[in-house]
């Protein structure tokens, strides 16, 4: 069990690493510490939802969230409504 939880971490991590390297030119890194954990324990699903389902290529998505500022963004808008 621990053999496999280790796997899915490894494989997260990995993905992030890709992204970070792999993808091209990176001016605007993603430093949001939170958001690359919640990346690595959720990779399954963002594959499922942003390049199977979804438009994305994989190269895309990792490139996202690496270099610009991570998917899953909520940003607070500047006007009040």
């Amino acid at each position: 069990m621990r053999s496999i939880v280790g796997l899915y971490f490894v494989v997260g991590i990995l993905l992030l690493v890709v992204g970070f390297f792999g993808t091209g030119p990176c001016p605007n890194k993603n430093s949001d510490v939170v958001n690359d954990l919640v990346f690595v324990l959720t990779w399954p699903v963002g594959v499922y939802g942003y390049v199977i389902k979804g438009s994305m290529t994989a190269e895309g998505w990792l490139h996202a969230q690496a270099c610009e500022g991570g998917l899953g963004t909520h940003r607070v808008p500047d006007t009040p409504r």
